[in-house]
């Protein structure tokens, strides 16, 4: 009797066991291919993040754009060779000296010239190289480029992943500035550090937009 009694009592038991035991392998196989999977796509989002500009940015209409090239050296030494290493074969530079806030006699060279979609991305090639280069002797590059339209910049931004930190509306002028983790050189704006300004004046697409990295030295 005491043997009849205790096999309906334990089968139950081990019934639920085993089930339990087998739904914790199921969740345990789930997060684990959960796990696997989403780190082999995570490096293929960054490795194919770009920082589009203006032209390829697909958030323009006009073909052509305004490009501004400045190289700055706090401490007035021009590394050697630097001159020889043009953005564009037909690309003319210009120097000047500047005194800066801290009584230093800085050095900038300065070139400019109109360009299309193609030029946009071997300037921005030339852009990223050299910014690795520079940042070796204590050089800055800016870029500055800007076209006839206004823009929305808040969809730029979203498609750039660039994080806004600080933002200006002056009448139909907008100015926002950000922080984008793909960018190699970046400056203090008061407490922020940016490395991505963006101005656009104007209404629907009549205006003219500014797109400045790290940040904007000439009048907009």
């Amino acid at each position: 009797m005491l043997v009849a009694l205790a096999v309906p009592k334990l089968c139950p038991y081990k019934t639920i066991v085993k089930t339990i035991i087998a739904c914790i392998l199921i969740i345990g196989l789930a997060l684990y291919s959960y796990r696997v999977e989403v780190p082999s796509v995570e490096p293929n989002i960054v490795s194919q993040t770009t920082v589009p500009l203006l032209l390829n940015s697909g958030e323009v209409q006009t073909k052509k754009a305004e490009f501004s090239i400045i190289l700055w050296f706090e401490n007035g030494d021009i590394p050697h060779g630097i001159l020889a290493k043009r953005p564009t074969p037909d690309w003319i530079w210009t120097s000047n000296e500047l005194q800066t806030g801290s009584g230093k006699v800085a050095i900038t060279i300065s070139g400019h010239q109109q360009i299309d979609k193609n030029e946009e991305s071997n300037l921005y090639k030339w852009y990223t190289t050299m910014t690795q280069e520079l940042a070796k002797t204590g050089g800055l590059i800016y870029i500055d480029e800007r076209v006839d339209q206004a823009m929305d910049i808040s969809a730029y931004l979203s498609k750039t992943n660039a994080l806004p930190t600080q933002w200006t509306l002056i009448g139909n002028m907008l100015s926002i500035a950000a922080y984008q983790n793909n960018l190699l050189t970046s400056v203090l704006a008061g407490q922020d550090r940016i490395n991505i300004q963006l101005l656009s004046r104007g209404k629907n697409t009549e205006g003219r937009t500014v797109l400045a990295i790290p940040a904007l030295l000439k009048e907009f």
